[in-house]
């Protein structure tokens, strides 16, 4: 922890010092090429050109700061060379001051290098690379160009008044020069850029990690979230005896709920994952973490954030008697008097013509719901094959037709809610329903535990208000506007009907000034904001949903 603090410390130190650098590098440039008049070649602000290299150069330097401040390698290598390069310009103009401090500053970022573990992808796209090179190369050659066509002007016409033909000139080919090098500039811009961005993710497993992985889950898969990490658009990293599953969002590996590993492993298998993704270029993000192992990711450096509860019941403490499930027991019984029909089994007790049922069904839901949200609580789009083990609470209307559905995972002798599906007209208090009869079959099979859902910033809602007006009016405040986004109140509802206790989950980050990113990138992760690219699958094939092994044998008859 000491070593995070004193290498941010230090990042920041740089990160001033580059920006303090690269200021007065543009400011020299500038000043030069107003007050040398006589050194400018056709306009009094436009620098010559070993002026435009310290502009440049300094703005170069800026570009180069975010990356400094993430603690970017490339960027600090790139910022070194950069410092030289204006330490060689100011003893080219004899300000021997300027020349000490930068390379002052170039052997202390030298020196500073432990402070930048994260990696970049190390070469820019070649695209803005060939566009930048020959941008340069054409307002060099114009820039050339200019005084010697001047030069034959004189020569070839001397009958023309010099004056005239030299500003004509230079008014026409000025506007060329200068857009030529803004283009120039601003392509370099995005060339450095694409230099520093982390290296890319490739997405997704492999049909043998999918087996390893699901092995390690069904051993030591005791958490909740456990049977989430399996989903096919996730990266899976072995280590410790255990296994991590990540995404990489917008540069953040946000990993999915707690490592499964054994017994006092867990934080050795993200011990392991850290330094790959730094080489990458990757922050790293634990969403929906348990409380289990913070004390040992603190111990690596990390930071956390508690952003919610989760609900579970125990089945053996359920009952539909008494007055605190009132509401409850007078859904399930609406139901029923409604002609609906719901039975629990297993996945093994599915026949062919009821999954083909469940998966019409699927399609139907997803006509009406386009946008999936989810991560590490949810399959996703990926969830649509029928485990032997999960457990289907199915509800049928008067008439048989086939009308919502829930899936339970099974991880350990443990249930965890994954999908609640319902089309059609259905009666008010069904999912109520599915739910008490799950627990119910849970608590006659000896079920130790059913995980529900997760409610973000339920801790927070269930809270006493503060007794200190300002702070109530700020938290009513915060809660109204995320109230418009996300269904905080309603699962919180919802789960207080079945009496559930709650289970904290936290946001586990690296650093308070990557916390906003690491936010942000979780939120794409779940589908509440957009992604700006389109996450890269690893291999096309092997990312859909997969047939279970030996699910034709479990299905009877």
């Amino acid at each position: 922890m000491a070593d995070q603090i004193r290498f941010l410390t230090v990042r920041r130190s740089a990160a001033v010092a580059v920006s303090v650098v690269a200021v007065d590098a543009i400011l020299s440039g500038l000043a030069h090429a107003v007050v040398n008049h006589d050194a400018v070649a056709y306009r009094g602000w436009l620098p010559p050109e070993t002026h435009l290299v310290s502009i440049i150069v300094g703005l170069a330097l800026l570009t180069l700061v975010p990356r400094l401040l993430r603690g970017t390698r490339t960027a600090l290598s790139v910022a070194t060379a950069g410092i030289c390069v204006l330490a060689a310009l100011s003893a080219a103009t004899d300000h021997w001051w300027q020349v000490a401090v930068q390379l002052t500053l170039c052997l202390l970022l030298m020196r500073a290098r432990r402070a930048f573990p994260l990696g970049s992808r190390n070469r820019p796209r070649r695209t803005y690379a060939a566009a930048a090179l020959g941008a340069w190369m054409a307002a060099y050659g114009a820039l050339r160009l200019v005084p010697l066509v001047h030069v034959h002007l004189r020569h070839i016409v001397p009958a023309l008044h010099h004056g005239v033909v030299v500003s004509r000139l230079s008014g026409a080919w000025l506007p060329v020069i200068e857009v030529l090098i803004g283009c120039a500039a601003l392509i370099s811009a995005l060339a450095l850029r694409s230099l520093m961005r982390p290296q890319p993710a490739e997405n997704g497993h492999a049909e043998h990690e999918y087996r390893a992985a699901k092995a390690i889950v069904e051993r030591h898969g005791r958490d909740s979230l456990s049977p989430f990490i399996l989903r096919p658009d996730k990266a899976l990293q072995f280590a410790a005896g255990g296994v991590l599953s990540y995404r990489v969002v917008g540069g953040t590996a946000i990993v999915s709920s707690d490592p499964v590993a054994p017994d006092g492993a867990a934080a050795d298998a993200l011990a392991s994952f850290l330094p790959m993704a730094r080489a990458r270029g990757w922050q790293v993000a634990l969403w929906a973490a348990s409380a289990r192992h913070l004390e040992d990711y603190r111990r690596l450096g990390l930071h956390a954030l508690c952003v919610g509860e989760e609900a579970f019941v125990d089945p053996s403490r359920f009952t539909l008697e008494g007055r605190p499930v009132r509401k409850l027991r007078q859904s399930v019984h609406r139901v029923a008097r409604r002609g609906w029909q719901i039975t629990v089994c297993e996945g093994r007790a599915i026949d062919l013509g009821l999954e083909q049922e469940l998966e019409q069904l699927e399609a139907r839901w997803r006509e009406a719901h386009p946008h999936l949200l989810g991560f590490a609580m949810s399959t996703g789009a990926f969830g649509t094959e029928v485990g032997p083990d999960d457990v289907y609470a199915i509800a049928r209307g008067p008439e048989g037709e086939l009308g919502a559905v829930m899936r339970f995972f099974s991880h350990c002798g443990n249930l965890s809610l994954d999908t609640m599906r319902r089309v059609g007209e259905t009666p008010n208090g069904l999912n109520e329903a599915l739910v008490a009869h799950t627990l119910e079959y849970a608590r006659d099979h000896g079920v130790p535990e059913v995980s529900l859902n997760y409610a973000g910033l339920a801790h927070v809602l269930r809270a006493r208000p503060p007794r200190n007006p300002l702070r109530r009016f700020a938290r009513g405040l915060a809660l109204a506007v995320l109230r418009r986004h996300f269904q905080m109140d309603r699962l919180v509802r919802f789960n207080d009907k079945f009496s559930p206790e709650w289970r904290p989950r936290y946001l586990v980050y690296e650093s308070r000034l990557e916390l906003p990113r690491s936010i942000v990138h979780v939120l794409q992760a779940e589908g509440y904001l957009p992604e700006l690219r389109r996450p890269r699958l690893r291999r096309p094939g092997t990312v859909l949903p997969r047939p279970l092994a030996g699910r034709a044998q479990a299905r009877p008859g």
